[in-house]
């Protein structure tokens, strides 16, 4: 079983003041993907993008973080036992209409540059299309927003780890991979 962590750059800082506001809900993670890779035996990354303008923007919902994914993917890709799962994060038909074609391209782009890492899912969050054609592993999702009870724990997917990550980890899964909340929280 594969340790992989849902939403990997949600430790990053959101990119504007009022994003700070509501990032709690969004903070899947608060160790970077080194960390994540190193210490804790993460191998498989949940990276979530958009597009504006003519640049990648890494984000989760609302908030969108600052940073790039170049040092994140040529970190992973240079370890060569790594997998991500890559997804456009827009939730509603207009920016996904507009952004579908940046993603798809995106994704071409990244799965032959970082020819080391897995690539897979290539999906959208809008109606959770595949983008890209890839071989999904088979991934049990064990975090605050897929399970029960959802109401208290979608908002503080940190509550979520605290009460679950241990038992979920013990109890492991038949799937390939076991995507958590907060790696840290063991």
């Amino acid at each position: 079983m594969i340790i992989g962590s849902h939403n990997s750059w949600s430790y990053l800082r959101p990119a504007k003041w009022w994003m700070h506001l509501i990032a709690f809900t969004a903070r899947c993670q608060c160790v970077d993907i080194h960390t994540q890779y190193e210490q804790y035996g993460v191998r498989c990354f949940d990276l979530r993008v958009r597009f504006e303008g003519t640049g990648v923007r890494l984000v989760h919902g609302h908030v969108a973080y600052k940073g790039s994914p170049d040092a994140d993917l040529t970190f992973l890709n240079e370890r060569g036992d790594c997998s991500v799962r890559l997804i456009l994060d827009t939730r509603t038909r207009k920016p996904y209409l507009a952004q579908r074609d940046a993603f798809r391209a995106y994704c071409d782009f990244v799965a032959c540059l970082y020819h080391s890492i897995r690539f897979w899912c290539f999906r959208n969050l809008y109606d959770w299309q595949q983008e890209v054609p890839s071989l999904e592993p088979s991934c049990e999702e064990r975090y605050a927003s897929v399970q029960p009870p959802r109401l208290l724990d979608d908002w503080f997917p940190w509550l979520y780890a605290r009460l679950h990550n241990h038992r979920n980890i013990s109890a492991g899964t038949e799937k390939e991979i076991l995507l958590i909340d907060y790696v840290n929280i063991r």
